[in-house]
């Protein structure tokens, strides 16, 4: 029986977080999109603002959805969850930069709730995914997808 080294499951655990994290913020984007038909004082921006929260609910769920997708993925030992688990890090590994450096900004100029949680989520997010392309790229991992790409190889043939 092949047991699962420690890395993997730590990559399962860093999936279901960033899922967790994805799901609070999409209950959070639900919540404010279901109080802006109440926003009076915005009438004139009342349809982009609603627009906006509603691609985000759906977005933040969607995500939230791949993750767990990869989380299972990794548990089962599908070899697809390697190479597009990396590809996928690597990108949101540039997003989250990119939104460290907004948030930042954000939390020094304006000091509101809603940037000092996103900072604070993007931070870790950020160490989050930094975690999965360590996991992904460390040699037991590796041996561990490729083990059974090839014994599914051998199960063809």
């Amino acid at each position: 029986m092949n047991k699962r080294p420690k890395s993997v499951l730590f990559l399962v655990l860093l999936w279901l977080s960033l899922s967790a994290i994805f799901i609070l913020w999409g209950v959070y984007s639900l919540i404010i999109l279901l109080q802006t038909p109440s926003w009076q004082e915005l009438q004139f921006l009342l349809a982009p603002v609603h627009f906006g929260y509603l691609m985000s609910t759906i977005v933040w769920f969607v995500f939230s959805s791949i993750f767990v997708i990869f989380s299972y993925g990794t548990f089962k030992k599908d070899m697809w969850v390697w190479t597009t688990g990396l590809i996928f890090s690597t990108i949101f590994l540039v997003i989250f930069a990119l939104m460290l450096a907004t948030f930042m900004i954000n939390a020094l100029m304006f000091r509101d709730f809603f940037s000092i949680a996103g900072l604070v989520t993007v931070v870790l997010t950020f160490i989050i995914d930094l975690g999965i392309v360590f996991f992904l790229t460390r040699p037991d991992t590796k041996f561990y997808f490729e083990n059974d790409k090839n014994n599914k190889i051998k199960d063809l043939l």
